[in-house]
């Protein structure tokens, strides 16, 4: 008897190959037996090269883009082929996206996997990599310094000339100058360097007579790394803020006002009529401190808080691109810029429905979070909640009262209440009645 599958007719597959770092000792058996089997072969240029041996007679693509890789593949006949890539198919590869698009053809997919450069640098300095955190810069947008902030050790995988010196620079702005660097290149190859145990300003030096090239990455040690600490120094206190004479949101109600935010790693947040910029900076914080790709935007109207938001903003965050200032009044200075995920407000000018309003337009998700002291501003949120209708909709009162030592007593000196107020998901009839 025949079993049915006999019957299922057999699909092309498209071995996905990691080569390791490209030399020629770094291929797998199992990678040498998918090349050899292989019908035909694409990939880079170098990668090819580092497989020569194997794909001799081969009809062979240099090739970055899936598409032309399809296309290639669609004008002949087969039954499998090979795409050669570098390190580690599950390790920053172009394996994923080129699955996804080889399985829209219907062609099955085989993942081999190589030596990746994490692995590789690991071996080579002699240490293991269960500890160590990888994130890339290659093509991408990646705040570094909050990775090396937060975690204990870090391999970053770099990819140009120059971000190597981009890298050490970046740190020694970040305060991060005492952190210890390994820095490596062109591994398995002749023309392998690995520098061990430097700190970034050493590196630079370097750098100046022997730059690194393009295939380049580094581990990062943080002894006082944020994950490590018992007692993490997580929160500012208001005399960690430059401060004039321009009115501040206060610790304890700057703390209850970001738990009512709940800020996520890559939020966009507004911080409307910032003041010092305490809650700005707050924010800016908790994105880096998730090592997100967040950013924040601090609008204020009056000249001399612009200046405390910049000085706050260069204090906290050095050249972090993540945070900018934005001059002018709500909500015309919000007019072009990005669509918010959260939004505080401090300072509405009278003009809290409009923001609101502004807010809701450009996401109706948005979470806002609102301060209050005058009862006008109250009656102008409550008005808010009303027309809204708010699904999350909270208002309370704090009033903090620090102690004090008074030459041998010790005295509560009273702030002023503030009201805090929540406001996120308007009802479903919203859109008939406002917008």
């Amino acid at each position: 008897m025949i079993d049915n599958q006999q019957y299922t007719q057999k699909r092309p597959i498209v071995y996905l190959i990691g080569i390791g770092m490209g030399g020629e000792d770094q291929l797998t058996g199992q990678a040498i037996d998918r090349l050899e089997a292989a019908e035909a072969v694409m990939g880079a240029g170098r990668m090819l090269d580092s497989v020569e041996a194997y794909i001799q007679g081969k009809p062979v693509l240099s090739a970055y883009k899936p598409s032309d890789m399809i296309q290639w593949l669609r004008s002949f006949e087969w039954m499998e082929a090979a795409l050669v890539l570098s390190g580690d198919t599950g390790f920053y590869s172009g394996a994923e996206t080129a699955s996804r698009a080889f399985s829209r053809e219907g062609w099955e997919v085989e993942y081999i996997p190589g030596i990746s450069s994490l692995s590789y640098f690991c071996a080579r300095i002699g240490r293991s990599w269960q500890d160590v955190y990888p994130i890339s810069s290659h093509g991408r947008d990646c705040d570094v310094a909050a990775w090396v902030r937060s975690h204990k050790a870090c391999f970053i995988l770099l990819g140009k000339e120059g971000s190597m010196s981009e890298l050490c620079r970046r740190l020694v702005s970040s305060g991060l100058g005492y952190v210890t660097v390994w820095a490596g290149e062109n591994f398995s190859y002749a023309e392998e360097r690995i520098l061990c145990e430097m700190k970034p300003a050493e590196l630079l030096m370097e750098e100046e007579t022997h730059p690194f090239g393009n295939l380049a990455c580094a581990i990062v040690e943080n002894p006082h790394a944020e994950k490590s600490q018992i007692y993490p120094a997580v929160y500012p206190r208001d005399t960690d803020f430059i401060r004039g004479k321009v009115p501040m949101t206060k610790e304890s109600v700057r703390r209850l006002s970001m738990e009512k935010l709940r800020i996520g790693a890559d939020a966009v947040c507004f911080d409307i009529g910032a003041g010092t910029g305490s809650l700005a900076v707050e924010m800016g914080l908790a994105i880096r401190r998730q090592c997100g790709g967040g950013r924040v935007c601090a609008i204020e109207r009056d000249e001399a808080a612009l200046e405390l938001i910049d000085a706050n903003f260069r204090k906290f965050f050095g050249d972090w691109q993540g945070f900018c200032i934005i001059a002018g009044e709500a909500p015309e200075a919000l007019e072009g810029l990005e669509m918010p995920t959260h939004a505080f407000i401090g300072g509405s000018g009278g003009r809290m429905k409009e923001i609101v309003g502004w807010l809701l337009k450009a996401n109706p998700r948005v979470r806002i979070v609102a301060n209050a002291i005058t009862l006008e501003t109250v009656t102008e949120i409550l008005e808010c909640m009303r027309m809204y209708g708010f699904e999350e909709g909270e208002l309370l009162q704090i009033q903090a009262s620090p102690v004090e030592q008074v030459g041998s007593y010790h005295m509560p000196k009273a702030q002023n209440p503030v009201y805090i107020a929540v406001m996120q998901h308007p009802g479903e009839d919203v859109e008939e009645l406002e917008w």
